[in-house]
């Protein structure tokens, strides 16, 4: 009976042994298919990143753009406006210089 006895705890431990064994068995796959999960989802990630920084590049190289066309047509404002403004200083400079001209003339008209 002994070894009956023996047989049967050898059977049950072999069992719980083999239930163990499965369920690490079990484990590690489950391991395994978390990891191969996480690399996907890390790499569409990274792939979502790479988009973003694209389209963010793509959105400031626009801005510059514009904002170099906004400097532009101010700059030619300016410019035109300061080209103006030398334009009337230098016809206020002629008409002052002509009416100087014709103040001698006459004087001189005048007193000779």
């Amino acid at each position: 009976m002994a070894a009956e006895d023996n047989t049967r705890d050898s059977s049950a431990v072999d069992r719980v042994m083999n239930q163990v064994l499965e369920a690490e068995r079990e484990a590690r796959d489950a391991v395994a298919l978390c990891r191969a999960e996480a690399l996907k989802i890390l790499a569409a990630a990274e792939e979502d990143a790479r988009r973003t920084a694209r389209r963010t590049e793509c959105r400031i190289t626009l801005v510059h753009r514009i904002a170099d066309r906004a400097v532009d047509r101010a700059l030619n404002e300016l410019r035109q406006t300061q080209a103006d403004s030398e334009s009337a200083m230098l016809e206020a400079n002629v008409h002052s210089l002509m009416n100087l001209a014709l103040d001698d003339l006459v004087e001189e008209v005048l007193t000779t």
